[in-house]
Parts: C-alpha cells; structure tokens; sequence
C-alpha cells in the first residue's frame, strides 16, 4: 500500500506570503519617520518654552521698575540653543489689557522664541505671556 499525500506549500504559496510579509514591513517602516520628525518637533517646542520661561523668570527676578517697555530682539542665543531667536516686548497695559502708553501699574511681558522647521520656508514659534504688577 502506497500512500502519496503530498504535505506542504506551494510556491504561488510562499510567494504570496512573501509579498504580503514585505508589504507590511514596508507600511510599517513608513511609521518611523514621521515618528522622528514628530519627536524633534515636541523636542524643539520644549526647548522653546524653557528658553521663554527663562527670560520671564530673569525679568521677575529684576523686579517691576528694571522691566522697561519696550522690544527686545535676541537673534544669536548661545549654544546650543543657535537655533532659536527670542523676542520680549513689555508694554504698559490697563485691567482690560489693552496698551496704553503711561504706567498705570500693570505691565504686560511676552516672550516669543522662534525657531527655523525642517523646512526651510516655515518657522515655528512659542509665545509665553505673563503681567506683572507694581507693589
């Protein structure tokens, strides 16, 4: 008695799994860019919102009298933040926030640090507002 099962793939078989397995691998490996890009865009906004924290700490550290009104533009910060350039504006402000342009007590301060994408025709940019008041 001759038994003739025959057991295992064909090689339309295999083929098929093969094309399928690099498809997959393929939509998958499309994740890890955009991955990159997305982790050094919040990498950048962060350092972004440090560097504005930063420069409103300084301000408040001066104190109400030494924040002068006016717009300050810092394009070359030290390394290894040469990326980014950072802009603070104090203004003299009412209680609705609007500009005025005498001391009523109330000063606005806000920090903008910008910086240049991966992209060279787009800048990105974090703006951090805060008053402060005279005591």
């Amino acid at each position: 008695m001759v038994y003739s099962q025959k057991t295992g793939f064909t090689l339309i078989e295999i083929l098929l799994t093969i094309t399928f397995l690099f498809v997959g691998l393929l939509a998958l490996l499309q994740v890890f860019p955009t991955a990159l890009g997305l982790e050094r865009a919040s990498q950048m906004k962060t350092q972004a919102a440090l560097l504005a924290q930063e420069k409103i700490e300084v301000i408040n550290s001066q104190g109400y009298q030494a924040a002068l009104p006016g717009d300050i533009l810092e394009e070359a910060l030290p390394s290894p933040f040469q990326l980014f350039s950072r802009r603070t504006v104090v203004d003299y402000v009412d209680e609705a926030l609007q500009d005025i342009g005498f001391d009523a007590g109330l000063k606005k301060v806000e920090i903008t640090v910008s910086w240049q994408a991966s992209l060279p025709i787009i800048s990105k940019e974090f703006k951090l507002v805060t008053l402060m008041v005279a005591k």
